[in-house]
């Protein structure tokens, strides 16, 4: 009975608590670590050789920590691109659910079974999880809206859609910038010590990741409707506003939207006459012009998705009366922003806590010391292959970046892996595998903190939204996919299939 009492307490701690809680263990580890002389090794390649340097641990609790601690605070916020991402999207999602357009273009598919629309928020949110963060602040509201709209609990359209995005994070069919990232670092690092020759292609992933995407769609629609939907109210009973519903209204929203899609296509095509707008003419291939770090199209995505709805909504909503006014429009822009000062309070901490963990370069030298350790075991095939899953989900924990986890790992363990006959394609679906799973269980991801502010929203349950608590009911859940990822990759090395065109998972 105890400790069923201490769970369910500790199951209540605000997220706010325990976000400041990791603040203060950061701190006190960084002050304990740095005494002790604690350091890492971060491996790195530069010039076409690999390149060790030493990384100390910088203590917060001496005049220079306490100095970066207070001065630092506007940077780490106006560095976390999630917290201006969500601000964004949500300008156009308020307006275009505020008109009553979203509730006439979802509300006729009520009929749809349970199993449908999870399969289809899934796959969307696996597709989205092409923009990265920028995907988690599009697709968790518009989620919880349709769900909404379909009469089911729109929290289970937060969950499906978190799910969808995190644990489908490396199965994207559609390439972009950290794509290439990615793959350029795992050439180079191949090239260092093993194969001078080896040449990195966008599509040489091509056919496990479209086999993953359906399989853990399929699969995670049986998972979600069998483990988690039953945890929560079927029904909706989020209140909603009933609007006018006008076929006229849907016509010319329908008609200005192809327009607005002409528009964006003719602004992505490059050659033409005035066309190519959104596309970095400086960069050397299209994927790059497209999702490159420059390119106004990647840049401006949730903006440009924003502006698409704000018109949208603003034709509808005057075509059927349901705004009458520029006072009525100008609310509407901020309709979805009703209940989530919670949302940003979190994002703050959580800006603050990687701006720490960061500046006390704690994430550096643990990784540093497990990748360190992984080299050192003299593991090869199925064993390799397992051990590292493991080891970068539990480094997700701690370093929720992508492109920094990848960074830190790829120099040693790319040819560690060559060594033992694996293709670096294959690590490196490996890797974004994993990286995805560890999104679904740390704090630190910025789509985590999201899916908890509109939990909070649209909460229908009696207990109240923590981090223990949604983790607790998603466990289940979580531990089906990680058994699913690791079915889909020890399969496909077993087997020997193709990862893309002429490309095995081993030399």
């Amino acid at each position: 009975m105890v400790r069923r009492k201490k769970k369910r307490n500790q199951k209540r701690i605000s997220p706010i608590i325990v976000l400041i809680m990791i603040m203060i263990i950061v701190i006190v580890i960084s002050a304990i670590f740095s005494l002790l002389g604690m350091e890492g090794n971060i491996t790195s390649v530069n010039n076409g050789a690999l390149e060790t340097s030493l990384v100390t641990m910088n203590n917060l609790l001496t005049p220079r920590g306490f100095k970066y601690f207070f001065s630092h605070v506007i940077t780490n916020l106006s560095t976390f691109k999630p917290l201006f991402y969500i601000i964004i999207s949500l300008i156009g999602i308020g307006i275009a659910e505020k008109s009553g357009l979203l509730e006439a273009i979802f509300k006729p598919f009520r009929r749809m079974k349970p199993g449908i629309s999870t399969f289809l928020v899934l796959v969307l949110s696996i597709l989205a999880a092409v923009l990265g963060d920028a995907g988690y602040a599009i697709m968790i509201p518009m989620s919880a809206v349709i769900y909404k709209y379909l009469n089911r609990n729109p929290m289970m359209g937060i969950l499906t859609s978190f799910l969808g995005l995190s644990v489908g994070y490396g199965t994207s069919v559609i390439y972009n910038d950290l794509d290439y990232t990615l793959g350029s670092l795992m050439q180079a690092a191949a090239r260092v010590e093993v194969d001078r020759n080896f040449e990195f292609t966008l599509y040489s992933n091509l056919f496990i990741t479209i086999s993953s995407m359906f399989i853990l769609s399929f699969l995670g629609t049986i998972i979600i409707e069998r483990f988690l939907a039953p945890k929560f109210s079927r029904k909706n009973r989020y209140e909603i506003e009933e609007h006018e519903t006008s076929k006229k209204a849907l016509l010319f929203t329908f008609l200005s939207f192809l327009l607005l899609v002409f528009f964006i296509a003719y602004s992505l095509v490059p050659g033409l006459p005035g066309s190519g707008l959104l596309l970095d003419q400086n960069a050397t291939t299209y994927v790059e012009q497209v999702w490159g770090s420059n390119a106004p199209f990647h840049d401006g995505f949730v903006y440009v998705f924003s502006i698409v709805l704000a018109i949208l909504g603003l034709i509808y909503g005057v075509v059927s009366k349901n705004i009458k006014s520029n006072h009525e429009y100008s609310d509407g822009l901020a309709y979805e922003f009703k209940d989530l000062g919670y949302l940003f309070v979190l994002l703050f901490i959580v800006s603050q806590v990687i701006g720490i963990i960061e500046w006390t370069h704690l994430d550096q030298i643990i990784t540093g010391r497990l990748v360190e350790f992984l080299s050192l075991l003299e593991f090869s095939g199925l064993p390799l292959i397992i051990l590292f899953f493991f080891i970068v989900v539990l480094l997700g924990l701690l370093v929720p970046s992508t492109e920094a986890k990848w960074n830190f790992i790829a120099p040693l363990t790319i040819p560690l892996f060559m060594r033992s006959n694996i293709a670096p394609e294959f690590t490196m679906f490996i890797f974004k595998g994993a990286d995805g799973l560890a999104k679904c269980l740390t704090p630190l991801n910025g789509g985590f903190i999201i899916m908890l502010g509109f939990l909070k929203k649209y909460n229908q349950e009696e207990e109240d939204i923590t981090i223990f608590g949604t983790l607790g009911k998603m466990k289940s859940t979580i531990a089906l996919f990680f058994i699913v990822w690791l079915l889909i990759l020890v399969g496909w090395y077993l087997v020997g299939l193709p990862l893309g065109y002429q490309v095995l998972p081993t030399l």
